[in-house]
Parts: C-alpha cells; sequence; structure tokens
C-alpha cells in the first residue's frame, strides 16, 4: 500500500516509522528543509526563501512544560540527559532529527516539497506536489494519505477595538522569537495558554513592566515576576495606551498576541469530503483519525491538552490496524457505525479517549499506564511550583511506577 504523508514533524516521522513496520510504501512530503516541523527553531519571521509563511512558531528560550519522559517514541529513549527531565527546544529537535536517522526515515522524505492538492478518485488518491527549489509540479496516485502537517502554524488575531490604531509593536507569539526586542518596554500579553504564560515569564526579565491580559484567576495566585501585573480583557487600544474591562489604561508600547491559532487545510480539495468548522474543528472525523466520509484519509497530531509523542504514535498504530485489517468494501459498510468528534480538546479526556482506541475492535498495544500518572504528576507539581518544577527530575521504575526527584526546600516559589 502507498501512503503519502503530509509533514515531517513528529506525527508525520511517527507515521513513516510504523508504515515501514506494516511493509507499506510511505512516501513523506515536508516543505521545509528537514525534519522537526514546529520544534525547528528559524529566527526569521514572516516569509522563508520560498516566499511562504514561515511555519515555526519556536523561541529562543522555550524550555519544555513536560518531562523529556512524556516527549520520547517508544523504544527510542533520550540519551544523555539521564539527569534532567525538562529541555530546551534544541534538544527535543536534536532527538527527533536522531529518531528519523535511526531508523532510516530521510531517504522516505521529500524535502522542500509543498502539497498543493488532495483530490479522492474512485480507488485512489491524486497528490499534487510543487518542488520549491525547481517551482516545478508533480502529481502522484496513493492508497491512503496521512495528514500530520499540525495546526500552530496560521496565528489567530482577534479583533479588538482600536487594535490598527496602536502606535506601537504588535506581534502573535508565532512571530516571537527572543526577549531583547522587548528591551525597556511596557509590553501587554493577552492570552493565557501555555505559550502566553511562558512568553509573559520570558519577557518580563527584560521588559520595564509586563500586563498580563487574561481571565484565569488560579493565575494571580502564582508566583509571577514582580514587574507583571495581571489585568482582565482588553475592552480598547487608542495610539499609544490601552484600556481593560476594569476601567484602567496603561501606557503601552508593544502587544503580544498568545491567542492560539487557525487550522487551515488549503490543498484538500472538496472531493476529500473533510471541512473546518469555524477554523478550529476538522469534520467529519472518527476518534480523531479517520475521515468518515474517506476512511483512507487518516489525520494524525491534530489534539490539544496531551502529551504528544505517544498519543500520535497511538493514533498512527490504530489508524494502520484499522487500514491493514479492512478492505475497501468493508471500510464503506463501517462508516454507518462512526460517530465524528466534536473537539480536538483532550485534557481531562485524554485517557479516556487512548482507552477509546484500545476497546475497538481494532487492537493496538496500549500506552503504558505509567506515562499518564507522570502526566497527572508533572500537572500538580506545576500548579505548585510554578517557577521551578523545571528542576524537577522523573524517573521511570516500570509500566506502572515512577519516582520524582524535586528539591521543594530549595524551590523559589511556594
Amino acid at each position: 500500500m502507498r501512503v503519502a504523508i503530509i509533514g515531517a514533524g513528529v506525527a508525520g516521522l511517527a507515521s513513516a516509522r510504523r508504515c515501514l513496520e506494516n511493509d507499506f510504501e510511505p512516501i513523506v512530503y515536508e516543505r521545509s528543509k528537514g525534519v522537526g516541523g514546529t520544534w525547528v527553531y528559524d529566527e526569521r519571521t514572516g516569509i522563508d526563501e520560498f516566499g511562504l509563511p514561515i511555519h515555526t512558531s519556536m523561541y529562543q528560550n522555550l524550555m519544555t512544560n513536560l518531562p523529556k519522559e512524556l516527549m520520547d517514541f517508544p523504544d527510542f529513549p533520550y540519551t544523555g540527559l539521564d539527569n534532567v527531565s525538562y529541555l530546551k527546544s534544541c534538544q527535543v529537535q536534536e532527538y527527533i532529527e536522531q529518531f528519523a536517522e535511526h531508523f532510516g526515515l530521510n531517504k522516505h522524505i521529500r524535502f522542500c516539497s509543498l502539497v498543493t492538492s488532495v483530490e479522492k478518485l474512485t480507488n485512489n488518491w491524486e497528490v499534487t506536489v510543487e518542488d520549491l527549489k525547481t517551482k516545478t509540479s508533480k502529481t502522484e496516485y496513493y492508497n491512503a494519505v496521512m495528514v500530520c502537517n499540525g495546526h500552530n502554524a496560521l496565528p489567530f488575531t482577534p479583533d479588538i477595538p482600536g487594535n490598527n490604531d496602536f502606535d506601537g509593536i504588535q506581534i502573535h507569539s508565532h512571530s516571537y522569537r527572543i526577549p531583547e526586542h522587548f528591551t525597556n518596554l511596557n509590553v501587554l500579553i493577552i492570552g493565557s495558554g501555555p505559550s502566553g504564560v511562558d512568553i509573559c515569564s520570558d519577557v518580563s526579565k527584560i521588559a520595564n513592566q509586563v500586563y498580563f491580559s487574561h481571565h484565569k484567576p488560579e493565575l494571580i495566585e502564582k508566583d509571577f515576576p514582580k514587574n507583571v501585573i495581571h489585568k482582565p480583557d482588553v475592552e480598547h487600544f487608542s495610539k499609544k495606551s490601552v484600556s481593560f474591562k476594569d476601567k484602567t489604561e496603561q501606557t503601552l508600547d508593544a502587544i503580544i498576541y498568545c491567542t492560539g491559532y487557525k487550522i487551515t487545510l488549503p490543498f484538500l480539495k472538496p472531493s476529500c469530503g473533510i471541512n473546518v468548522l469555524n477554523d478550529k474543528l476538522i469534520t467529519p472525523l472518527y476518534k480523531n483519525i479517520i475521515n468518515m466520509n474517506n476512511p483512507t484519509m487518516g489525520f494524525i497530531g491534530y489534539l490539544n491538552l496531551t502529551f504528544v509523542f505517544r498519543i500520535f504514535d497511538l493514533q498512527v498504530r490504530y489508524y494502520l490496524e484499522f487500514l491493514r485489517k479492512n478492505s475497501s468494501s468493508r471500510l464503506d459498510c463501517m462508516i454507518k457505525t462512526m460517530t465524528p468528534v466534536s473537539t480536538h480538546f483532550l485534557g481531562e479526556n485524554m485517557l479516556n479517549y487512548c482507552k477509546s482506541l484500545l476497546l475497538d475492535k481494532i487492537k493496538v498495544e496500549p500506552i503504558p499506564p505509567v506515562y499518564f500518572e507522570i502526566y497527572n504528576g508533572c500537572h500538580k507539581l506545576k500548579d505548585k511550583y510554578y517557577r521551578s518544577y523545571h528542576s524537577s527530575v522523573v524517573r521511570i521504575i516500570d509500566n506502572d511506577d515512577y519516582v520524582m526527584e524535586f528539591d521543594a526546600e530549595n524551590a523559589k516559589n511556594k
């Protein structure tokens, strides 16, 4: 079976590895020059050398908010990092490159290749790809398509009254790279997801004042740097200031929107049978994986609030087993029993989601329980020791147990 895989980030590489193990023939299309997807650090913002928007959102000082023990592929551990769990982004990128090399994936990847069209034909898929170096296009045909190009590339910026009148710097977190651009400035951070919280702390090291606009009361209790002031939602902007909904006004030099991303799949033609609702939901997907209108198309990695590497790998194993065990006629019959998902967010439903893949007729090996225990334990530690949890070290004992080493006495915050 020939399988087209779109994207060579974590999801695409996991897909290629498992395809090879199942004796499928994967071809991976990657628009950049290397593997890693969003983990690639690129100091550039805006447009790349091919005239395309820079894909990655990685910034220089990012530290992972999950330990490496939750950021590895099965049967391929990190090496030389036994006494550290939270990593710099470059360490994760190096690991991803080592993974691709170890499993011989690079020879199956066509770099600088932009997928411009995917069409469903009667019995197969037509995939058209532009070679970005030669500016030539080529069309190829596949038995299945796995969409793995991620959903953190097209920024969503809210339309707030007066934002077009504001005279200072305005960027989305997608274009944030280093804090030095905000030296001695008064900076507003809008949004309190992982990037908002992290960038707020990063910028505060060098900014004059940071206003952190959000509506999460629990964050106010955290030990943020002294020059961070928590504020409610923005009412409107003027030329050099911002007014908040608590009726206060502050002089402002820069705004960083940490407000998430839109899902975009411009290469999928109507024949694919996929819609994106409100830029947020790919539908109709069964188990957040299977295209219910054309089940030989799968989506890997379109999940939020989860640990990525092993759950993406579980999705891949589930989908390939689904393809392996079902003929075209059976696939069409199975669609009638499928129910589409209504969200890509897992969060507290993560364990139930993974169990649902195991309870199905498609049998795959489960993720060991210890990983879910680590995930919960790390979140509890982070809630209690917000500014020092990165110093903790996780050690896995077996599939059920782990220990976490953390010096609470010397923790910087309480």
